[in-house]
């Protein structure tokens, strides 16, 4: 996608153009985390995946999702329902019916419908520690070829997590965040914060960034967080959580409705149970609600740190002032370096 062509949707969603009934018009899905423990079993967070109007102008349920996961294609299939989303349904030998996905008769049964992978499909992925990337591929009836693609990042159970919201916390403002990145104009992000997320990724932290943002950004807004350098200093990789919802509906949530904590709190909360012990050690947030979702999931208000516009940092637990600088000369002491 260019970057006008990404701009004009962009402006598209601030203006209010789509109306309710345009929703789920893009592609995307959201990144897995998936943690195994001493035993080898595999849990993972949900396989949120979309396929959206733009690239399935067809009903969409009843179409098949196929996985190939380090380019290797996976005997597990999905299906879609009639939003586009894609779900585990159990089904063998399924093959899309257009009337019956006119009819709304395409989705999958609501007993076996689940977009959580099984241990015992997550153990047939051929997973390795680190980044696995996953690509969906649907056939349409048409015999048009639709993908879209995620990483599964796989860590040990005793994984310790940084949460990181990414508009106005990296960037300096929500809306603007938003827009000029995607015209080129200007990274708008803080001085200092590629710098800073490195070293504490080096210390062994995993970085995760999670937005309230649309699931169909995905490509987009992985590419923007991926592009930031600060010489010699490059973004780190981690998962990219976005919000299941359609665009309008993620972009009045986040800035015109403001009521994202539920979101957060939820997608952290499965995040959480993945693991044996709490592992979300610290947070980056520039509004009320991140900073509450954060003190929802029990993270150390000491670790949990208010981004302004002007770059400065508070800690929700001291209430001081701090700066990006600073923390970056700090990244040892607050961020003990792990055993990883």
């Amino acid at each position: 996608m260019t970057r006008l062509a990404t701009f004009a949707i962009c402006v598209w969603i601030v203006i209010g153009d789509i109306s309710e009934g345009s929703s789920n018009f893009l592609t995307g899905a959201n990144d897995i985390i998936a943690v195994v423990d001493e035993d080898g079993d595999i849990k993972a967070s949900p396989f949120n995946v979309q396929f959206g109007k733009k690239d399935i102008w067809l009903p969409r349920s009843g179409h098949v999702v196929s996985l190939e996961v380090n380019e290797k294609y996976i005997p597990i299939g999905m299906v879609l329902d009639d939003e586009g989303q894609a779900f585990f349904d159990g089904s063998s030998n399924r093959q899309y019916r257009f009337w019956s996905a006119l009819l709304g008769l395409g989705n999958p049964s609501p007993i076996v419908r689940t977009n959580s992978a099984t241990s015992s499909q997550l153990s047939r992925l051929g997973l390795q520690m680190g980044p696995n990337p996953i690509m969906y591929r649907v056939t349409t009836s048409s015999g048009s070829i639709v993908t879209t693609s995620a990483v599964i990042h796989l860590m040990n159970n005793t994984a310790k997590l940084v949460i990181s919201d990414i508009d106005g916390t990296v960037t300096k403002s929500n809306i603007q965040g938003m827009l000029l990145p995607a015209l080129g104009l200007s990274d708008w992000k803080h001085d200092g914060v590629v710098e800073l997320y490195r070293k504490i990724a080096n210390q062994g932290y995993q970085i995760v960034y999670l937005t309230n943002r649309a699931i169909g950004q995905s490509d987009m807004t992985r590419e923007y967080i991926y592009s930031l350098t600060e010489t010699p200093y490059k973004m780190p990789r981690g998962p990219v959580l976005l919000q299941v919802e359609s665009l309008l509906g993620a972009f009045q949530t986040e800035v015109i409705k403001g009521q994202p904590e539920v979101n957060k709190i939820a997608a952290l909360s499965r995040v959480k149970g993945l693991f044996p012990e709490n592992p979300l050690f610290s947070g980056f947030g520039n509004k009320a609600w991140d900073i509450l979702a954060y003190k929802a999931l029990n993270i150390n208000p000491d670790m949990i740190f208010n981004v302004g516009e002007d770059s400065i940092l508070i800690s929700e637990g001291t209430g001081i002032p701090t700066n990006y600088t600073n923390l970056i000369d700090r990244v040892s002491f607050m961020y003990p370096l792990l055993d990883v």
